[in-house]
């Protein structure tokens, strides 16, 4: 699987797609993940350790996922970095 602009726009999009209150956090992780995570997300292998061919809907599927776990996981971030600031004051 190489790099692809397709995957990176469906990390992105799916990483923004929780409409949550830190959209601009879930945005940039989908696009980090779209842009470093996009070759090894869909990298599949069997228990042999041989790797098992993705069709293109899961491709597209796993790119999605991939993004909008990325995006929660910034979004959870930066919603608990601003409480604590805020608890701080």
């Amino acid at each position: 699987m190489t790099w692809t602009l397709w995957g990176l726009a469906i990390q992105t999009v799916a990483g923004v797609s929780d409409r949550l209150r830190r959209a601009e956090a879930g945005l940039v992780g989908g696009a980090l993940s779209g842009a470093f995570l996009q070759t090894a997300a869909v990298i599949i292998v069997t228990g042999s350790g041989s790797q098992n061919p993705s069709t293109t809907t899961e491709i597209a599927v796993i790119h999605a996922l991939t993004g909008a776990v990325a995006g929660a996981i910034l979004m959870f971030a930066v919603g608990f970095l601003v409480h604590a600031l805020r608890q701080r004051s």
